[in-house]
């Protein structure tokens, strides 16, 4: 049976209401009531436009539907269930945020929200988005019906490394409240889905990423997900830097994929295919009445991805569907200041291996690493299927990791009796020779073992399915000729 609450569908990127058309029916065909199902239209491709804008003209709107009696629930706590598509993620997240602490004024049991279902969500970003702001993008996405606009503040915003929607986990993944749920009986109960089709090699070929395994052609499963921690580097202290880890208040998500559906696929279209995968799973999501039975179903979404992934092991390689992850890193100096040029590299080490290999006073250091070279290059090349730095902020970029190749090559490394691991590598670079960082005297960083987390357990650095986003500090060391103190 269908809950009393009316459901706001949001679309993404490029679309409109009207693409929605088809699951409003489906909704109906269920048990909904017409007048319950309402659709948040916004203008994505005008450029001027940002997230900002968005969340408080839906605010706007939403306050004009009480007025007129169209919400009978108002914005009651816990009244309005939600469905969103790929940038609508991001949309309703900001605007979530923004409610709850200007509207709310923090009271979190007045959240709206009872159920969030978001379909292929744009959570961290789409490796399409810098894309969208070529020449090609306002010529054929935009065209004389946008005045040839693409909406190039949301897609800025929906980069991968975005700078964006790092601020916006900030408030509502990594705050120090939890927002999902609020209250743990009541919500908001969160469901991420993420199709596994892409757009086939011929529009891969137009835009890299449409055939992106790991994908749905737009946005990565890794993207999609929620359930993030954050990683904190201190490089104050070159051979021992302070790594910790921050978890979320938040409870883990639900999240599952859908396969065989590819971006565009995710929602049902016209004429409505009655066996559309979604359309079972949707119900199942908005029969969540509590805490245990959402536990219950995210734990059975964990076990139906599991078993999808255990079904591409039977595939060829060339074919399988792979497990990925997302690291987010933002370097910036201990002031806060950006710090856009910069060197990360993974290299396989031991534990006599300290520093890089930029130094060439240190040989034994590069003989360890070209010991280690065919390690390193299977790294390289097999395990880091993506490296993208942010289009406008390049002290933030997003490194995509293949995990069932790693597991491959840790498998390898297990093997070896020198004992070797992956450990990760930084260079960075001033502005001048005078604007530096204290970058020489790095030694490398283990990923091979757990992390310190702010629960008093334990994280790791892979997980599939998840965005970890990574901030290091280095310390900057201007020279003398910026500032001296000078006794005569």
């Amino acid at each position: 049976m269908p809950t009393s609450n009316p459901i706001l569908i949001v679309h993404g990127w490029g679309s409109n209401y009207q693409s929605f058309i088809p699951l409003k029916t489906s909704l109906q065909t269920q048990g909904y009531q017409a007048e319950q199902v309402f659709f948040a239209n916004y203008e994505s491709m005008e450029d001027h436009v940002t997230f900002d804008d968005l969340a408080a003209g839906l605010q706007r709107r939403l306050e004009e539907l009480v007025a007129q009696n169209k919400l009978p629930a108002g914005l009651a706590p816990f009244s309005l269930d939600v469905i969103v598509h790929s940038t609508g993620g991001p949309v309703i997240r900001h605007w979530l945020s923004y409610y709850l602490k200007d509207k709310c004024r923090g009271d979190l049991a007045r959240c709206p929200i009872r159920c969030l279902i978001m379909l292929a969500p744009a959570n961290f970003g789409s490796r399409l988005a810098a894309q969208g702001k070529s020449t090609l993008a306002k010529l054929f996405r935009g065209g004389m019906a946008h005045g040839f606009q693409t909406g190039a503040k949301i897609l800025t915003g929906l980069e991968l490394g975005s700078p964006d929607l790092w601020r916006m986990a900030q408030q509502d993944l990594f705050g120090s409240q939890a927002i999902y749920p609020c209250q743990a009986d009541r919500g908001p109960f969160v469901f991420v889905f993420s199709g596994t089709a892409t757009f086939g090699s011929l529009k891969g070929f137009v835009a890299p990423g449409a055939n992106e395994d790991g994908s749905d052609g737009t946005i990565r499963a890794a993207a999609a997900s929620l359930n993030s921690i954050k990683l904190s580097i201190d490089y104050h202290n070159p051979a021992h830097p302070e790594v910790q880890a921050l978890r979320q208040p938040n409870a883990p998500f639900a999240f599952r994929l859908v396969p065989g559906v590819n971006h565009s696929e995710i929602y049902p279209s016209a004429p409505v295919n009655p066996a559309h995968r979604i359309l079972a799973l949707i119900p199942r999501c908005l029969a969540v009445e509590n805490a245990a039975q959402y536990e219950e179903l995210r734990l059975a979404f964990d076990q139906e991805t599991e078993e999808f992934y255990k079904q591409q092991k039977l595939q060829s390689q060339a074919l399988q569907i792979h497990r990925y992850q997302q690291f987010i890193v933002h370097l910036r100096d201990e002031m806060g200041n950006d710090v856009p040029d910069y060197r990360l590299d993974l290299h396989v080490v031991d534990r006599t291996i300290r520093f890089s290999a930029w130094d060439p006073h240190d040989p034994t250091t590069l003989q360890g690493l070209q010991a280690y070279q065919p390690y390193t290059t299977f790294l390289q090349e097999h395990v880091i299927a993506n490296v993208e730095p942010h289009s406008v902020n390049a002290s933030y970029r997003t490194f995509f990791l293949n995990l069932d190749r790693l597991n491959d090559l840790q498998a390898q490394l297990k093997g070896d009796s020198r004992q070797p691991y992956i450990a990760m590598n930084l260079d960075a670079l001033g502005a001048t020779s005078d604007l530096t960082y204290a970058t020489d005297g790095l030694h490398y960083l283990p990923m091979e073992y757990p992390i310190q987390d702010s629960k008093g357990g334990q994280a790791e650095y892979f997980k599939s399915n998840t965005s970890t986003l990574v901030e290091i500090v280095l310390q900057s060391v201007p020279t003398r000729n910026v500032m001296n103190v000078i006794s005569s």
